[in-house]
């Protein structure tokens, strides 16, 4: 059977992962850190304690029970997910690919839109989130990503193989890497007639840019989406009662589709998602 690649290690990844590897699928579950949840103190709504439970034990709980089933956990950190020869590649931002036979997104919903002015304005007409989905248009012109991460990074490097003149902007924070050289100034604002024409910086300075990437932090669910052609309403992947995308192979469930944003909702998505996956991959032989 193929593999099933569960992004996240939230409730809904580490649900998902429970109900597909014990009904014989080879899982592996990608996460770079413990999310959200994490930030939560003491959970006192979740079934089954009592006391309560702090955030950091429940998905400690979690992620061994997936791994004493025999799941395998990466700390990676997801670029993208792309179409495959045998199914779909899983790129992290440390160059490595894992190839899927079906995905389950599970990374919650953060949209990393950096507060720049005009950039709803400019969204489709110069500004992207996504450089594989984007960057073909932009041949022969000057593009800027904005981020200061790995994420940034591997943005950068998509749009390198297409396009000669590409800079990053890391808008008045230091980047985390040494290569290539960036530009740190603080962002103030994009400007243009109908397309975007030139970034101001916060200093008055202005250059002129064809386009710009978003690429700010890590890449949650509706960066993925985007980069994949989820459909999207709002920052939530669009799912059928399967939690199945538009997308065959594709299930996104917890926090990054519609619903409360509960515990209970997330493992209840995470079952759905892990068992309709595993009849997937079954189906494919």
């Amino acid at each position: 059977m193929k593999e099933l690649v569960i992004l996240g290690h939230g409730p809904a990844g580490i649900s998902a992962a429970l109900y597909a590897v014990r009904g014989g699928a080879p899982v592996t579950i990608l996460a770079k850190d413990d999310g959200a949840l994490s930030k939560a103190d003491l959970i006192q709504n979740y079934y089954g304690f009592e006391e309560g439970i702090s955030a950091k034990q429940l998905i400690a709980n979690g992620v061994k029970q997936a791994q004493n089933l025999g799941a395998k956990l990466l700390q990676k950190e997801v670029c993208g997910i792309e179409f495959g020869a045998d199914g779909y590649e899983v790129k992290t931002t440390d160059g490595a690919s894992l190839t899927a036979g079906a995905v389950v997104i599970a990374v919650g919903v953060s949209r990393n839109i950096p507060p720049i002015g005009n950039i709803a304005q400019f969204e489709g007409k110069g500004v992207s989130y996504c450089a594989i989905c984007d960057g073909f248009f932009f041949r022969k012109k000057k593009v800027a990503v904005i981020g200061s991460g790995a994420y940034a990074k591997s943005e950068y490097a998509v749009l390198k193989n297409i396009i000669e003149d590409v800079t990053i902007l890391t808008n008045g924070e230091q980047p985390a890497f040494d290569s290539p050289a960036c530009n740190t100034k603080k962002i103030d604002r994009f400007e243009g007639a109908d397309l975007l024409e030139r970034i101001v910086f916060a200093d008055g300075t202005e250059e002129a840019f064809d386009g710009a990437f978003i690429a700010c932090g890590s890449a949650g669910a509706f960066e993925l989406a985007k980069k994949l052609g989820l459909e999207i309403n709002g920052n939530k992947i669009v799912v059928n009662e399967n939690r199945e995308t538009n997308i065959p192979g594709i299930y996104a469930a917890g926090d990054c589709v519609a619903g409360l944003q509960q515990i209970a909702k997330a493992v209840c998505d995470g079952m759905i998602a892990g068992t309709q996956a595993l009849k997937y991959l079954k189906s494919l032989g």
